[in-house]
């Protein structure tokens, strides 16, 4: 299995490059086949991106979480199936290549980043562990994905106001697309990490029932939580669209950025990969 695993990590990012190719193709040539094949191609990586998951998880007997590696691959996959969400219910494929263009990222640093062996911990075990770390991991791709929304919309916003015609004019969706897509990204995203919250604090009792309270990555997470509810409950009052949501899908997602590099390396007890 070990083979296979091996085989299958150094195939996962062809497979990603290619629907980015594809989705590439589309936006900047047109080009009609690879607009035909760009979501066979991405349904193709997921599709492998989920095998390579299981396996891991039969492996080692433990939901794939366990290291670096392993989160950043899980939370490619989330990335890229979160993207596929929101295409759909944006119904548009413009912005597929830079959205899967994060998801590539994510799994050629997974793939660079690939132990041989991770920590065998009880708690790893628990199912409550893995409902915990899937609705995370969704949380977080659907802000990465409402973040790069946010950067499209003011791409865009730029290029009109300056009458300005970059590549990004008459090739991206209209504003009014991009803030829909942002908005349900934004969405997906809140209700997954609050999944995640409620789902870890039960967890946590059972492992941790003295401190975990005060783990840097629980209040930062949770001030994080606050933050995007605000943003969606002034977006849904009518208070709030736009060019304002895009910017706090930006300071939304560098918040992410640190809690996920700064506090889960360095100063979490509880989610530190130690």
């Amino acid at each position: 299995m070990d083979t296979t695993l091996w085989i299958i990590n150094a195939l996962l990012p062809l497979l990603y490059l290619g629907a980015v190719g594809a989705y590439g193709l589309s936006f900047f040539a047109d080009h009609a086949a690879a607009r035909r094949g760009s979501r066979p191609l991405v349904l193709l990586a997921l599709a492998g991106h989920l095998a390579y998951l299981t396996l891991l998880t039969l492996r080692w007997q433990q939901f794939p979480a366990a290291t670096v590696s392993q989160a950043v691959s899980a939370l490619a996959f989330a990335v890229a199936l979160v993207y596929l969400l929101v295409e759909g219910y944006g119904r548009s494929r413009a912005t597929g290549v830079w959205l899967l263009s994060v998801a590539l990222l994510f799994e050629l640093l997974a793939a660079l980043l690939r132990s041989t062996a991770p920590p065998h911990f009880e708690r790893f075990e628990s199912p409550l562990f893995a409902v915990h770390v899937s609705l995370a991991l969704i949380g977080y791709a659907g802000f990465v994905v409402a973040a790069c929304y946010g950067f499209l919309f003011l791409r865009v916003y730029h290029d009109l106001k300056n009458a300005s015609f970059s590549t990004f004019f008459g090739t991206l969706p209209p504003l009014e697309v991009l803030d829909r897509m942002m908005a349900g990204a934004l969405g997906c995203g809140f209700a997954a990490l609050a999944g995640a919250v409620a789902s870890g604090a039960v967890w946590a009792e059972r492992f941790f029932p003295q401190g975990w309270q005060s783990d840097p990555k629980v209040l930062i997470t949770l001030a994080t939580l606050a933050f995007y509810g605000v943003v969606l409950a002034l977006r849904a009052s009518g208070r709030l669209r736009g060019r304002p949501i895009a910017w706090a899908s930006l300071a939304g997602f560098a918040a992410l950025l640190f809690s996920l590099l700064a506090v889960n390396l360095f100063l979490s007890r509880l989610h530190g990969f130690r």
